[in-house]
């Protein structure tokens, strides 16, 4: 919970966290609740591409190789190196790895359960999309309230603040990869990678086989206009493809597939369980 920060070659406990359970007994957040990080927002706003594919890969698997710069202000230097710079300054990140001191590259990571819960906060940010959102959808999800699901990822993707940014079968499948950052205590996310006989998109492979694992599926319909019976159709051979492909192989217990067929703001959800 509190644990996972570095100094050289020590690994340390947050103090001021453990001082407050000790003086509580309650296991719960004491350093995110001690600063706002509207200077972490601020400068998130700055950020480029390539920060923005660095920290998509961060949520998902917990950890990054990348250049770092400690040394220099991110708002004297905004470059996406002092950014993660910043995010480790502040406690959002600690350095796992040194790869090259000279070259200043590192493996960073998220220290702890502390931290990864206020990553949730940040992440919202990033998206553009209230956190109150994004607990509802995944609680849906998790309570496998198939309806409620559907309702709110809808809602979700009427919030959104651009209609260009969503272009292709992509644009939906880093949207929700991003929101995953929500689950990465419960599951391990698996994204684009080799399974079964092909590459799935998103795996939500839950850490306790006694509960429900997820795999997704993402389709992105063209044509200028579509109908609604045309997007579940489409869901419907995402949820084929699932299968057909094997992407559950390596999970045991419940899974449940969930295609996702897409048109700008419209979508329509195929679910099923194994």
């Amino acid at each position: 919970m509190y644990n996972g920060y570095h100094f050289g070659n020590l690994q340390i406990y947050n103090p001021w966290s453990i001082l407050g359970y000790a003086a509580s007994g309650k296991l719960k957040s004491y350093w995110v609740n001690t600063s706002s990080n509207s200077m972490i927002k601020q400068a998130m706003k700055s950020a480029d591409e390539v920060f923005n594919e660095g920290y998509e890969r961060l949520v998902e698997n917990g950890e990054l190789k990348t250049q770092v710069r400690m040394e220099t202000s991110f708002f004297e230097a905004n470059t996406t190196a002092s950014l993660w710079g910043l995010l480790i300054n502040a406690g959002y990140l600690t350095i796992d790895k040194t790869i090259s001191f000279d070259q200043n590259k590192y493996i960073i990571r998220i220290p702890n359960q502390e931290v990864q819960k206020e990553f949730q906060d940040l992440t919202s940010y990033y998206l553009k999309v209230s956190d109150t959102e994004l607990s509802d959808l995944f609680d849906a999800l998790i309570d496998e309230e198939q309806k409620s699901f559907e309702i709110r990822y809808q809602k979700l993707l009427m919030t959104l603040p651009s209609y260009h940014d969503l272009k292709d079968e992509n644009s939906y499948h880093v949207l929700f990869l991003g929101m995953c950052a929500w689950l990465k205590n419960d599951y391990k996310i698996i994204s684009n990678r080799e399974v079964g006989k092909g590459r799935c998109d998103i795996v939500l492979q839950s850490k306790d086989e006694n509960k429900t694992s997820f795999v997704f599926e993402f389709k992105y319909i063209r044509d200028n206009e579509t109908s609604q019976e045309r997007l579940q159709t489409v869901a419907k051979q995402a949820v084929e493809q699932i299968r057909d492909r094997q992407y559950d192989i390596e999970i045991k217990g419940k899974v449940v597939y969930i295609g996702l067929a897409h048109h700008g703001k419209d979508a329509a959800i195929e679910w099923q369980e194994k």
